[in-house]
């Protein structure tokens, strides 16, 4: 889910809760809840995370979005998680939201691991116009090693409510695809994310800022419960393992709520980085583990958990001879979130949350406790086309807070003062991470010529009219001349 806060969903906070989410809550109830599922602040870092098993700090992309007309790409050299679980026999697909750059061919997810692709590569896009800043951006691919890239703007369905295109696309791979092979779907939803949109006929209450979210959120069940159907009928639910959850938190805003939780999207508070998060299998042997946990869980380890469980490293390693990625920080989860080891310990006990050299902040969770750096309502921008090094002048040690989450969920209570050996080890932490991480790269300058233009109204790679090179040129390890 795109945006979705803390208080957005029944489940969290039933007491509190003015929104009804009755399909979220029950598979929720009968599957395993993610108590402190965390992201990134705000959606391409989070979305990187994902896909490369890495931190946005490891992967220097940590400070904000990518922006259109700039060549802001995720690196081509990362191996992406679609392209290892393609390796382990998988038919992979993504339906919704990319946001991982569009500048080069070799940007786009057809390129990274996926056979197809459907929907748009930037942060948001209007439900209906399918444009952002006037200009369209719905698109299709597809990629095979025999039939090679094909691609296609999809202008005929302009003015069609995109979850509807969507729930179309995702009956159609069920449909299409043989059971007999696993399928992996990522389905990066434009729901909730603003422009807060729904059709009249998602709205049983009275028009309201909380209303319209209510609409939205029912209109993103009815995808979820149409797609469990077509699973079903398909003869795949049963052997389907769900992963649910949120990039961010939910912006602030009078549509949007993140419960009790201090902060929201683009803040390192609980309200900004944890996020709604749960499994669910209707299969007792995928999904052991039921109920609640309390472990931190963090998006990097989807890319090995979800490789795990998709069958591991041995058939990428013998199609292409490489070894699975070095300075992964990314967790293998599978064995306690799936399995009922109730004597295992958890498996991830630490997160860096952040730290960004542009606003001098830092956020580290280790044990109970979350230290936060710095100036946490800074609003310093990036200087166009710079690299900022990570140092230990990099953050505002002057600036220490220090919360029990586990006591102090809504980070009401500073306890650094009364716990400095707390404060010492976990900044000794972050001081030692800073030493070995790249540079952050911050957004680079608009391009003369990129698209789309006037004359191109389209979101389109730069080198769209050029011929399309071998397949072997779109290898994650070789750049585009």
């Amino acid at each position: 889910m795109d945006d979705q806060g803390y208080g957005d969903v029944g489940y969290t906070y039933p007491d509190l809760a003015d929104i009804k989410t009755p399909v979220l809550d029950g598979l929720a109830s009968k599957g395993l809840i993610m108590n402190r599922h965390y992201s990134a602040w705000m959606c391409t870092p989070t979305r990187a995370s994902i896909m490369t098993g890495k931190y946005p700090i490891t992967l220097g992309i940590q400070h904000d979005i990518f922006s259109p007309h700039t060549e802001e790409c995720l690196n081509e050299k990362e191996l992406l998680l679609p392209e290892v679980i393609r390796h382990n026999g998988y038919a992979t697909h993504l339906v919704g939201k990319w946001h991982l750059g569009y500048a080069r061919w070799s940007c786009f997810p057809c390129m990274r691991g996926f056979d197809t692709a459907y929907g748009y590569v930037n942060g948001e896009i209007g439900y209906n116009s399918h444009m952002i800043s006037g200009y369209y951006d719905f698109y299709e691919c597809s990629y095979s090693d025999e039939e090679g890239l094909n691609w296609d703007i999809l202008t005929e369905d302009k003015g069609i409510y995109s979850l509807y295109l969507y729930n179309k696309r995702v009956r159609h791979i069920v449909q299409e695809h043989d059971p007999d092979q696993p399928l992996f779907l990522y389905l990066p939803m434009q729901s909730v994310h603003s422009d807060y949109y729904a059709p009249k006929k998602f709205f049983d209450c009275t028009d309201s800022p909380r209303c319209t979210m209510q609409a939205m959120l029912k209109a993103a069940e009815e995808l979820l419960t149409d797609f469990i159907q077509y699973l079903k009928d398909a003869g795949m639910w049963e052997n389907t393992l769900l992963v649910y959850h949120s990039d961010n938190g939910a912006p602030k805003s009078k549509y949007t709520s993140n419960g009790p939780l201090k902060g929201s999207k683009s803040h390192l508070w609980e309200g900004g980085v944890r996020t709604v998060g749960f499994l669910y299998s209707e299969n007792e042997e995928i999904l052991q583990h039921r109920g609640s946990t309390d472990c931190y869980v963090h998006v990097s380890d989807w890319y090995h958990t979800l490789i795990a469980v998709s069958g591991g490293w041995d058939a990428y390693t013998e199609a292409t001879g490489l070894e699975m990625p070095a300075e992964l920080d990314s967790v293998d989860q599978s064995d306690y979130l799936l399995f009922d080891n109730t004597d295992m310990v958890c498996p991830r006990t630490q997160i860096m949350l952040h730290i960004d050299p542009v606003k001098r902040v830092a956020g580290y969770l280790k044990q109970e406790y979350k230290l936060l750096v710095g100036p946490q309502q800074s609003s310093a921008a990036c200087s166009l086309y710079k690299f900022y090094p990570l140092n230990i002048s990099s953050i505002d040690f002057t600036i220490i807070q220090l919360f029990d989450i586990f006591e102090d969920p809504n980070e009401v209570n500073n306890i650094a003062h009364t716990h400095p050996d707390v404060v010492a080890e976990l900044a000794g932490d972050i001081a030692d991470y800073l030493s070995h991480q790249n540079p952050l790269t911050c957004q680079l300058p608009t391009i003369d010529g990129s698209y789309p233009t006037d004359s191109v109204p389209y979101y389109l790679p730069w080198d769209f009219s050029r011929d399309f090179l071998p397949s072997s040129a779109y290898r994650y390890d070789t750049l585009l001349p």
